[in-house]
């Protein structure tokens, strides 16, 4: 009795929730399951491309084009549809494969050309500009400089006094004056001439002393003389940092496209055998060696201003040469004082020598100094 009871309270629970679920599932509406709207796809668009890697300025054949599918909601309305829109124009710019072909990369006339510029232009910073110096392995830090490098420029020059009216080295040269007949007139320096009433030419400075020497007066004599200078002038040094943290844009010459192809032919045609020696061909081991040709002049990215000094001490004949810093140098910049003999006798503890009455022997002149071949100084001869 017990047992029956069980079974008719578990099915009345059975029913219960065969109800309930009915209800909840769409009893209450449509008996038709709801449909789910599928994404409407992307429509596509017929485009040109390039087939084949076309140089600029080259006249575009057929096969350099083809049709590809393309993205109907990307396509803009620069890109081309049509092969015979491309076909026998001209590249304006160089069209790698695979790229879409647009309107400003194509043109009709041969002189209107994309300019695109060096890969070294993209390098300098705006607001700066890029010059070009000499440089030997003394000036250019044993060529341990490489592009990308921070770098110094020091300047080296001699300084000589002139005369403001000629521009000359001093001291000025004195002149005597003679008459017709050859008698001295006067032996001072001659600003001027002019004719004296014997119709004679005179000096018309007769005031003024030599310009040559520097009036003395002897206390023994009395007299006064002039004391001139043994030989020429004798120029004074002086160096300065011109340049601070300039960049390094190059190392030598930058490649020509016209070189490198050259290069390019004069290797292949070394691989066909074209060009060997007359009487068979080379010995195996016997090709000669490449031959590095060190750099002599390097490129720098400076300021405007900077530039105008650094082409004016070329111009100048100054000599200039570059020391190598540390990248990201964090030391703050510092002004540099000039260099001259009197800052190094002062600063760096040189003495003097004192002149004593004996010496020794051979006597001592000038100390030779073995400057490398690139580096030997020009010798002036003699006039």
């Amino acid at each position: 009795m017990r047992r029956g009871r069980v079974f008719i309270l578990f099915a009345l629970i059975l029913l219960v929730g065969a109800v309930a679920a009915f209800l909840v599932l769409g009893g209450t509406g449509s008996s038709e399951p709801e449909v789910v709207a599928a994404p409407t796809p992307i429509g596509e668009a017929e485009i040109v491309i390039a087939a084949q890697n076309i140089a600029r300025g080259s006249l575009i054949p057929p096969e350099a084009v083809i049709t590809s599918p393309f993205p109907a909601d990307y396509k803009v309305e620069t890109m081309l549809d049509d092969p015979g829109q491309v076909i026998g124009k001209r590249a304006r710019m160089d069209i790698a494969r695979g790229v879409p072909v647009t309107e400003n990369m194509i043109t009709d006339e041969a002189g209107d050309l994309l300019p695109v510029g060096s890969d070294a232009s993209i390098a300098i910073p705006q607001g700066f500009t890029a010059i070009a110096m000499p440089m030997d392995r003394f000036s250019g830090v044993a060529f341990a400089i490489r592009e990308g490098d921070q770098v110094d420029v020091l300047v080296s020059l001699l300084m000589v006094d002139l005369d403001t009216e000629f521009q000359s080295e001093l001291p000025n040269e004195g002149m005597f004056l003679f008459s017709s007949d050859g008698e001295l007139l006067n032996a001072v320096s001659c600003r001027a001439v002019e004719t004296n009433e014997a119709g004679e030419l005179v000096c018309g400075a007769t005031e003024r002393p030599p310009t040559i020497g520097l009036l003395q007066f002897d206390d023994v004599s009395g007299q006064d003389y002039y004391v001139g200078p043994s030989g020429p002038q004798r120029p004074r040094l002086v160096t300065q940092r011109m340049i601070s943290s300039a960049t390094v844009l190059g190392v030598g010459d930058f490649p020509l496209e016209q070189a490198e192809q050259l290069v390019t032919v004069i290797a292949v045609a070394e691989e066909e055998g074209v060009g060997a020696p007359a009487g068979g061909q080379a010995q195996e081991g016997a090709a000669e060696q490449p031959v590095i040709e060190p750099p002599d002049i390097i490129t720098l990215i400076v300021s405007p201003q900077d530039a105008l000094a650094l082409n004016w001490a070329i111009n100048g004949g100054l000599d200039l040469t570059l020391t190598l810093r540390s990248p990201n140098d964090p030391t703050p910049e510092l002004d540099t004082d000039s260099v001259t003999l009197q800052f190094l006798i002062d600063n760096y503890d040189i003495a003097i020598p004192s002149k004593l009455p004996y010496g020794t022997e051979p006597r001592l002149t000038t100390k030779d100094f073995e400057f490398p071949p690139d580096l030997e100084p020009a010798v002036e001869e003699p006039q």
